[in-house]
């Protein structure tokens, strides 16, 4: 084929190939455009941030506050927040959070061999979940702030507003929380979402429950047989009541956890250029894309070490001995 018809087509296919990926992973403003249907009542991207229940929210054993505290120390607190117009899928009352959260910590206690993370529990012993609706939309969340488009994290503003309204929960400055949240993170790269946020040795961790399209989630190619659900992480999701396999969904969330209890540490032997992840073994949860393997391989970064004067995981009050 001629040299002269070949370098027109292919420089056409190439400018579409490169205006679809500006599209979907850069500029995503263009969704918003697409016709919807109309918005709850209650929803008002223009005035203050309130909390706000929709009557189908209103069900039988659902939590929308901190239950009281059975133990008086510290321990993770869960959260599952969702923007207004978002659809309730239950993860609390249908106890997938619990599930996620308990094989978290069979995974812990597997790997420590003697330790399990402290989780705030109700009076029937089961993980005390509140349930959160904000009156701001998902585009609210994702919009910008200013004329010259500097935009603050969603993780920023589902932070502030769990602190502007910490009166909901018990002994708030004994807790630590992790958020599950019916949105997603900003696309900061092409290949991959960001599934999870916290603050380093701060108060909360966030795991995003959702993502901007549907994907199929299972272990084979034969999408019969897979579930198509709007979800972060590749592989899986949050697990279904009695299953504590530890998939991609609770790596992410423990790895989150682990960062709001300020691990690795600084002094870590194995850290990558940001300090916040270890680079010996792709399979440690602390790797930057997390493993599921290991905590902490080889013992030298922030589990069961002996560095002099380094913080070890091992000592914080959110774990317990078993």
């Amino acid at each position: 084929m001629h040299r002269y018809f070949l370098i027109p087509v292919l420089s056409f296919f190439a400018f579409i190939c490169l205006f679809v990926i500006y599209l979907q992973f850069i500029n995503e403003d263009w969704k918003f455009l697409v016709p919807k249907e109309d918005l709850p009542v209650l929803c008002n991207d223009k005035a203050d941030v309130a909390l706000i229940t929709h009557e189908a929210d209103i069900i039988k054993d659902r939590s929308f506050n901190d239950k009281p505290d059975q133990l008086n120390k510290e321990q993770f607190h869960a959260v599952f927040m969702l923007p207004c117009e978002i659809e309730d899928r239950k993860f609390d009352i249908n106890f997938n959070i619990e599930a996620s959260l308990l094989s978290i910590n069979k995974w812990f206690l597997d790997k420590s061999k003697i330790q399990e993370i402290v989780f705030d529990r109700n009076n029937n012993n089961k993980i005390d979940v509140t349930f959160i609706r904000v009156n701001k939309t998902m585009k609210w969340f994702d919009n910008k702030v200013s004329d010259n488009e500097i935009k603050i994290d969603i993780s920023d503003k589902i932070k502030k507003i769990l602190f502007d309204n910490k009166e909901k929960f018990n002994n708030f400055d004994k807790k630590k929380f992790i958020i599950f949240f019916e949105g997603w993170e900003r696309r900061k790269y092409i290949n991959y979402n960001v599934c999870g946020k916290s603050t380093y040795n701060g108060k909360i961790a966030i795991y995003y429950t959702a993502s901007r399209f549907k994907k199929y989630i299972g272990n084979e190619i034969i999408l019969k047989n897979n579930k198509r659900i709007f979800s972060c992480t590749q592989d899986d999701h949050l697990n279904d009541t009695s299953d504590l396999t530890f998939g991609d969904a609770e790596a992410t969330i423990l790895h989150e956890m682990l960062h709001s209890l300020g691990v690795p540490s600084k002094c870590s032997k194995n850290p990558d250029e940001s300090g916040f992840h270890v680079v010996d073994n792709a399979e440690d949860i602390l790797h930057k894309i997390s493993g599921n393997e290991y905590l902490d391989f080889n013992n030298d970064d922030y589990y069961n070490h002996n560095i002099n004067g380094c913080r070890d995981l091992k000592n914080s009050k959110y774990l317990v001995n078993k």
